[in-house]
């Protein structure tokens, strides 16, 4: 019996030994922890996450969503915690992704091999939360997934170039999601707190933490239903024409408000990365051409407004020189043979020599200032990414044929807006107008900013009188375009430029443009079309016959719209 006592005794002194050195190194660790420990463990169990801001949505004038944000959620995998159950789980996976095992297991064997001991693979950044939901359910070990805010645009390819788009960074790359990110990104907040082992936050150990702020709604001028309208006009000389691109603008006479801004060809946001990087180009202010006969505005308007020519003005628009002082001028050649033409007939049956004879009479330097005045060789102040200024050399540069081929659209180059924006002069009682695209921004718990309060002007400057304009008005006004149901008439002005390839202007291509603006009497809406190289019947690529008729379906479309 003595012996099973010191047994017992033996082996309750050696537990009591085991418990003694187990409480001791638990003691030494809790009290007297190494460096390294403490630095181990912070970093296991504190955790710095940052709360990201929901984007603001981008809306058109009516209230109609043209980009929102919605929840989404990045899924993966921990491969070590999966362990034999990967292909169990990857199978699961597919099914419920609707993908195969293969592109789920590529992206895994590719990670393990650089990184063996990696504990997070991606698998997918764009999952809806109904499908996450349900993987969760499935209570697979080792299948995480981080939400996060999607970016989507539900009218796809309308309004894509002035809307623009994040790439999959969630950097805004162009359009108003880059001019007005400051507006819509928000603030991200952040929290600093501690997790337990199953990554899950022990909130009474957070320590610091800012709630985040989301971005602002931007109201845009555009307005959609005309936005459509342009673009299915596009669509239809896209199929008609086959040209290299083209533009449609629509804006508001009095207020420079674009109502539409369509280029084609165009591209889906919500699939940027599947575009050809030629179509993400906003046409409308970056590409340049030579305006032709529309330019012709600026020349009739100049003389006018120096009081050098008056509508009944005759021109001899026979003969191919012009004598002016004690110079004689080289005119350039007319699409047709003409005698002599009063000033309204130099803009309705568009002629080149006509037109230079005014500008030969204004004089190098007075005629650039005008063009200068229009708008033409400056920017617009449209605000966006990517404009540009145009071509307009000053007169000193100017060789001996640039005073008789500015006047007709040659010699100078420049943008879609640019051509719009100095027909809205006309329509606007002669001011330039600032092109505004911002009607207005709201925070989420506050109160709407107007544009104007962005810095943006809407009047840069008075050009012409409000005689010289009337004047105008009247002469662009040509009956023989035919009356339009519900319209008062309207005014326009094609043009035709022959493109240059190689330096040398070639005859089979060319940029065909009208631009114009309705009611004549009282202007509410100012619409510009500019085709490039449509393929032309007989080679000449007219705006009589490839830009009008897009302007006045336009215009008759938004008469019978009601806006009127």
């Amino acid at each position: 019996m003595r012996w099973r006592r010191w047994r017992m005794l033996a082996v309750l002194m050696a537990m009591l030994a085991a418990f003694s050195l187990l409480a001791g190194r638990l003691a030494q660790l809790m009290l007297f922890p190494p460096e390294e420990r403490l630095l181990s463990i912070r970093h296991t169990r504190n955790f710095f996450d940052i709360r990201e801001a929901r984007r603001g949505n981008i809306y058109d004038r009516s209230g109609l969503a043209l980009a929102v944000t919605v929840p989404a959620v990045e899924l993966g995998v921990d491969p070590k915690l999966l362990g034999d159950r990967l292909d169990e789980v990857l199978e699961g996976l597919a099914a419920i992704l609707q993908t195969s095992v293969q592109e789920l297991r590529a992206p895994i064997d590719g990670r393990l091999e650089k990184f063996p001991r990696t504990r997070w693979v991606s698998l997918a950044d764009r999952i809806p939360e109904p499908i996450f939901q349900r993987i969760g359910r499935e209570s697979w070990p080792g299948v995480y997934g981080h939400r996060r805010f999607l970016r989507i645009y539900p009218q796809h390819r309308s309004a894509c170039h002035v809307i623009g788009f994040l790439n999959r960074e969630n950097v805004a790359c162009c359009g108003v999601e880059k001019f007005a990110d400051f507006f819509l990104r928000g603030q991200d907040g952040w929290i600093l707190s501690e997790k337990d082992g199953r990554r899950r936050e022990l909130r009474q150990f957070r320590s610091r933490g800012i709630g985040e702020e989301n971005g602002c709604a931007v109201h845009l001028t555009i307005d959609l239903a005309i936005q459509r309208l342009a673009e299915e006009e596009l669509e239809r000389m896209a199929r008609e024409f086959s040209p290299e691109s083209a533009v449609i603008l629509v804006s508001e006479a009095e207020s420079g408000k674009l109502l539409a801004l369509a280029c084609w060809p165009s591209y889906d946001p919500n699939e940027f990365f599947k575009t050809p990087l030629d179509h993400l180009r906003n046409r409308a202010i970056c590409d340049c051409y030579e305006p032709g006969s529309v330019f012709k505005i600026v020349a009739a308007s100049a003389g006018l407004e120096e009081g050098i020519v008056h509508p009944q003005t005759i021109f001899h628009c026979a003969e191919d020189h012009f004598t002016h002082g004690d110079r004689r001028y080289q005119l350039p050649k007319d699409h047709s043979a003409f005698g002599d033409l009063s000033l309204t007939d130099v803009l309705r049956r568009s002629s080149n020599r006509g037109s230079a004879q005014i500008a030969i009479r204004l004089g190098p330097e007075r005629f650039y200032a005008y063009v200068r005045r229009f708008g033409f060789g400056e920017r617009s102040g449209y605000g966006f990414d990517g404009e540009v200024e145009g071509i307009l050399h000053p007169p000193r540069l100017w060789d001996g044929l640039t005073i008789t081929r500015m006047p007709m659209g040659h010699a100078i180059a420049v943008t879609p807006l640019q051509t719009h924006l100095a027909m809205g002069i006309l329509a606007s009682d002669g001011y330039l107008l600032t092109p505004q695209l911002v009607e207005k921004i709201v925070a989420e718990f506050g109160e709407g900013i107007p544009a104007s309060w962005l810095g943006q002007p809407i009047i840069r400057r008075q050009v012409l009188a409000r005689r010289t304009v009337c004047q105008m008005r009247a002469m662009l006004h040509n009956p023989a375009d035919g009356p339009i149901a519900g319209c008062r008439g309207f005014a326009s002005k094609t043009g035709t430029a022959q493109k240059i390839v190689d330096g040398r202007y070639v005859h089979n291509r060319h940029v065909a443009s009208c631009s114009g603006f309705f009611p004549v009497d009282r202007p509410r809406f100012v619409v510009t079309v500019v085709v490039d190289s449509p393929d032309a019947v007989g080679g000449v690529g007219w705006g009589s016959r490839y830009a009008k008729p897009s302007f006045r379906r336009i215009v008759e479309k938004m008469v019978r719209m009601g806006l009127l």
